[in-house]
């Protein structure tokens, strides 16, 4: 059996040097949507909601706005109702 341990000089991982994944959500007119499967474009998960939400259809698809602390990347699709263009 080998030996596993760092050497002396390796240096130890801190809290803050660990990665941590984000999980992105959606949210479409005051609901939270859970992400379907992460590696979908948002334009994919917009097509994946739409049967549920035909508004989606004609929203627009905002920035994300990440929040590191609890780790999550929040995009908003806007309705379009009501805008003129």
């Amino acid at each position: 059996m080998s030996d596993l341990t760092l050497p002396a000089s390796a240096p130890v991982p801190q809290p803050q040097d660990v990665v941590r994944a984000i999980k992105r959500l959606f949210k479409f007119d005051g609901k939270t949507l859970d992400d379907p499967n992460p590696s979908s474009t948002p334009e994919q998960v917009k097509a994946f909601y739409a049967p549920a939400h035909p508004e989606l259809l004609t929203a627009g698809i905002g920035s994300p706005v990440t929040d590191l602390k609890a780790g999550t990347s929040t995009i908003e699709f806007i309705k379009s109702f009501g805008r003129k263009g």
